[in-house]
């Protein structure tokens, strides 16, 4: 249950960051109880959703990508710690309607969905889901590497591109590290970012969130950038 633990420690981290403190709005019982049952039925619940979503998009453009600690240069066995993990499947999102030879950019910051320049048009594409790094590996370029990686599967094996990701508004963290790697927000009409609902769940509940809508052009051939300290 490892991948479960460090998706769902990424999403409670998320939650109490947005939330009061469990001293003014959750009792000494609440925060008891989610430590001795709800937490290991939601470590459940995770891995079972993420078995039974590998299993049904097996052969469709799905993958669940893991970054492991390598103690040793020379270490090949699977017995390491997993240290990170990134989801990416394909969603519908909103890309240039032509022959595929079209060079414009839609993360472009001046970019809308009326463009006249190109029609713009629902498609599916690939998109980064859940994304999580262990918080004694943060700060190591684990996450880069890990969208990294996300880029050279669509573009090099699913042959897309341009890649896309959903982010909450208020998970500054996430919007920094993917503009980093590239990635801009669409704009919407009046010029402001882009805004969708995505579906989140927090323990076992699932949760329609507004999203900002972010994308990236794709190169073929990317070259996958190496992590510091050799941590992966």
């Amino acid at each position: 249950l490892s991948l479960s633990s460090l998706s769902l420690s990424k999403t409670n981290n998320n939650r109490e960051q947005q939330e009061p403190s469990p001293s003014s709005l959750k009792s000494k019982i609440e925060v008891l109880l989610w430590n001795i049952i709800e937490k290991s039925l939601t470590e459940e619940y995770t891995y079972k959703r993420y078995t039974s979503t590998a299993r049904r998009m097996r052969g469709k453009k799905y993958c669940l990508l893991v970054a492991k600690e390598r103690i040793h240069d020379d270490d090949d066995d699977d017995d390491g710690d997993v240290v990170g993990l990134v989801e990416m499947g394909m969603s519908l999102c909103p890309v240039p309607l032509d022959d595929g030879n079209n060079t414009d950019d839609i993360n472009s910051d001046t970019t809308t969905n009326n463009d006249n320049d190109h029609e713009i048009g629902l498609r599916p594409q690939p998109t980064v889901g859940v994304l999580c790094v262990n918080p004694t590996h943060q700060n190591k370029g684990i996450a880069q590497a890990l969208v990294q990686k996300c880029e050279n599967v669509a573009a090099e094996v699913w042959s897309e591109q341009f890649i896309f990701v959903d982010v909450e508004p208020k998970n500054e963290n996430a919007l920094s590290l993917f503009r980093k790697c590239g990635f801009r927000c669409l704009l919407d009409e009046m010029g402001g970012a882009q805004i969708r609902n995505a579906t989140v769940s927090r323990r076992r509940v699932a949760e329609l969130i507004p999203h900002f809508l972010l994308s990236k052009r794709l190169a073929r051939n990317m070259s996958t950038e190496m992590i510091p300290d050799g941590t992966v």
